[in-house]
């Protein structure tokens, strides 16, 4: 596997915060931001300090909302800016993201195809910088699931999440408490739809 040059021991995994046992849903995006972060500014970044709980708590990135309106996206309403602030600008399907107009506009439109998918995946792991895959969930892609990459081989992206999302064919690999995931390039290909997306975070 070639991977990001961290080892998995360094990365300050999380787990998905839960309400009455269920899991809190529609927070891949925010979840993805944090271990960018963690990567990049570790000692600023990770579990006892700022996580993806206080992260939301704080409105750093956005407005605090309830899961069922996290489809305006307003979470991210202060997104571009604060990521400037710590040296980092946010690329969906190569458009740069400068603005909240910006970032929803890129997720509306932006369109990338599978194989580019995989080749800049490929390219932002082997020079060491974050990359997420979007892929589709149901309803044509328009529910997706964005999540952390953390290395590859020819047959799967190994990524890191904060819970297991039932849905998605991808498989736990470590036998402790850390959501770190094989995830077959097969499953990505047949879930991949006009709204798959490359997210990349990467150093101004």
């Amino acid at each position: 596997m070639k991977s990001l040059p961290i080892e998995l021991e360094n990365i300050s995994f999380v787990t998905r915060e839960k309400v009455d046992g269920q899991s809190v849903k529609n927070r891949c995006g925010r979840d993805f931001i944090y271990y960018g972060l963690n990567y990049y500014l570790p000692q600023k970044f990770n579990n006892k300090a700022i996580n993806p709980q206080t992260i939301e708590e704080k409105w750093l990135f956005g407005l605090a909302l309830p899961s069922w309106l996290m489809w305006i996206q307003l979470q991210f309403l202060w997104l571009p800016s604060y990521l400037k602030e710590n040296g980092l600008r946010l690329f969906i399907n190569n458009k740069k993201v400068n603005s909240y107009f910006g970032f929803v506009s890129s997720i509306l439109f932006s369109r990338l195809n599978f194989d580019n998918a995989m080749e800049k995946v490929k390219i932002n792991i082997d020079e060491g910088r974050v990359v997420g895959i979007d892929i589709g969930l149901k309803h044509g892609g328009l529910l997706d699931h964005i999540i952390f990459v953390y290395g590859y081989d020819d047959e799967a992206l190994y990524v890191c999440d904060t819970h297991k999302v039932p849905m998605l064919e991808y498989e736990k690999i470590t036998t402790d408490d850390k959501y770190f995931m094989r995830l077959p390039k097969e499953v990505i290909k047949k879930r991949w739809t006009r709204f798959g997306r490359v997210w990349e975070l990467k150093k101004v």
